[in-house]
């Protein structure tokens, strides 16, 4: 499967766009409205063909399509789910429809037909911006609006990856994520995070300090609001084309990459700010993306392997060692050790033991 961003043309039928994602909010708060209330009544959770059901013969909407109602319930199931196995902190909440950000065309309600978006329901043509031709067959289009007001479609067609040229010699590599170094790798690798939250700080607070001036819903208001959320945007884009293309350098040069299972929610409670500026789940997910087309071995390390306090020659484990400590004595067999770089070995050896590689392994002294 692959998926194409395109952007939107602004035009005088994107009031219509809006009118579908008022509609989908409604769709989102009527079903959640009916949960609540059966639950209150009864204390059981209505399945997702119930409520399917339901809609489909008492609650038809005039703009969207039935299959893009039926995207919607399954993607509050799926959020009732996450609650349920504890892997969301709440269950899902009532949305505003100005904060509904985007509907679904599963197989039909839509066509295509070179730059041109058509919806069918509405009759309404919209262009976007052809960058590139799309392969294969269309099987689903995601129509998405950002916080600037400003759309972008998302096409996901059938076709498969063409795999990309390898460059690398099969040599399998282990790396340790910090705060200081982003990556450090098993063979001397090391790789610097430029902060581009940090960078952009001072412009931030600039920006949220003309918006707090102004009168709240106001014309102005709005104006400050857009130029806040444009420099979101751009230090956003600019962290991820640094993830893609650091992605890209490491997947032609490795051909297993072993790395640790972190913990980002106990992370950001300790650091906050500098591990989201950091973003090292969205660059695990773009490099796992990646290494899928160069046919590259992306594997995680158990979370609760003391990588950092064991020893890579002896195998001693020092349990006090602190964080602040960056290198450290064996007191067993006396090596002296580099806290990142002694990680990235032990991760490295151990993510081989786990696949039980016998390829070529980088390191360094």
């Amino acid at each position: 499967m692959l998926t194409y961003e395109f952007r939107l043309y602004c035009s005088r039928h994107t009031k219509h766009l809006d009118a579908m994602l008022c509609e989908a909010a409604y769709v989102w708060n009527r079903a959640l409205a009916l949960q609540r209330r059966y639950y209150a009544l009864t204390g059981k959770h209505i399945s997702c063909s119930r409520m399917k059901a339901y809609f489909a013969k008492r609650n038809k909407r005039t703009l969207l399509h039935s299959q893009t109602v039926q995207e919607i319930l399954e993607r509050q199931e799926t959020a009732y789910d996450c609650f349920f196995k504890r892997l969301a902190k709440r269950p899902p909440k009532f949305r505003k429809a100005s904060r509904f950000r985007s509907f679904v065309f599963k197989q039909g309600g839509f066509r295509l037909y070179g730059n041109e978006f058509i919806v069918n329901r509405i009759g309404r043509r919209y262009r976007f911006s052809y960058s590139r031709p799309v392969e294969g067959k269309p099987k689903q289009v995601r129509v998405l609006r950002t916080p600037l007001g400003e759309y972008r479609l998302y096409i996901v067609t059938d076709a498969c990856a063409s795999p990309c040229r390898k460059s690398h010699d099969g040599a399998s590599v282990g790396f340790d994520f910090g705060l200081k170094v982003f990556l450090t790798g098993s063979d001397g690798t090391r790789v610097d995070c430029p902060l581009f939250l940090k960078q952009g700080l001072g412009e931030l607070r600039r920006a949220s300090r003309r918006l707090s001036r102004c009168v709240k819903h106001s014309n102005n208001w709005y104006r400050r609001k857009a130029e806040l959320d444009r420099i979101h945007e751009r230090i956003a884009n600019r962290r991820d084309d640094w993830q893609w293309k650091l992605a890209h350098h490491l997947c032609r040069r490795y051909d297993t990459i072993c790395i640790e299972d972190l913990d980002m929610r106990g992370m950001s409670r300790l650091w906050g700010r500098k591990v989201h500026d950091l973003a090292f789940g969205r660059f695990v997910e773009k490099l796992k993306h990646v290494a899928s087309k160069y046919g590259v071995v992306v594997h995680e390390v158990n979370r609760f392997y003391a990588s950092s306090k064991t020893c890579g020659h002896c195998g001693f484990v020092n349990k006090g060692l602190a964080l602040r400590d960056r290198i450290w004595i064996c007191p067993e067999c006396g090596a002296v050790l580099d806290r990142d770089f002694n990680a990235a070995c032990n991760i490295c050896r151990r993510g081989i033991a786990d696949l039980g590689s016998t390829c070529k392994t980088r390191v360094a002294g």
